[in-house]
């Protein structure tokens, strides 16, 4: 008998090990989601500083060209909407229950990634369209009194960066998201999983 008790008591030692602590998960988790949704917020509050910078180049030169005024406009208007859009995604991120069941909480995470990828893909493209866009309109007044030479190199240097920003540092922003989301949804995972068992 006493050989039983020492099986039952290593079985459930055994059994105690494999069960994830979801306190710590849901920690992680939380930590996970209140750094991604500061960082949205950041990115947000330095979209708004731009238009308060672009507005203090509008008043403080007089530009003459309608179509300046145009790739202005449609700056702000690009910037505006986007800022809308992050700010929406730090929304649904921060409504978020990580300790409701982990099905309820999967689902929302769920949702939130298509929502996070639907805003990495097709909301950055037009942002990056609409944006370079206006620079372009804007562009055609203050280029004018430069050299050819001077706006080849300007040109040259100002694509050069979109491509590296778009490409390049907004893949690995994009990757950097989908890693933190990813983990709390693994995370919420391993709890729903070990506990159906």
């Amino acid at each position: 008998m006493k050989e039983f008790d020492n099986l039952k008591e290593i079985w459930n030692q055994q059994k105690e090990s494999q069960v994830p602590d979801v306190s710590q998960i849901i920690s992680k988790a939380r930590k996970e989601k209140q750094s991604m949704g500061n960082k949205i917020l950041i990115q947000v509050a330095v979209l708004l500083l731009t238009i308060i910078g672009i507005s203090l180049v509008v008043t403080a030169i007089d530009f003459k060209m309608l179509t300046t005024y145009i790739g202005i406009g449609l700056m702000f208007a690009t910037i505006l909407i986007f800022s809308a859009i992050r700010l929406y995604q730090a929304y649904k991120l921060k409504n978020i229950d990580l300790t409701q069941s982990p099905q309820k909480a999967l689902q929302q995470l769920e949702q939130f990634y298509a929502f996070q990828k639907f805003v990495s893909t097709k909301c950055m493209l037009a942002y990056f369209i609409l944006l370079n866009l206006g620079l372009a309109c804007y562009f055609i007044e203050v280029m004018q009194p430069m050299s050819v030479e001077m706006k080849t190199i300007f040109l040259i240097a100002y694509i050069a960066w979109m491509l590296i920003a778009y490409f390049i540092l907004g893949k690995k922003q994009k990757q950097k998201e989908y890693d933190k989301i990813q983990n709390i949804i693994n995370g919420i995972r391993k709890i729903e999983t070990e506990y159906e068992q």
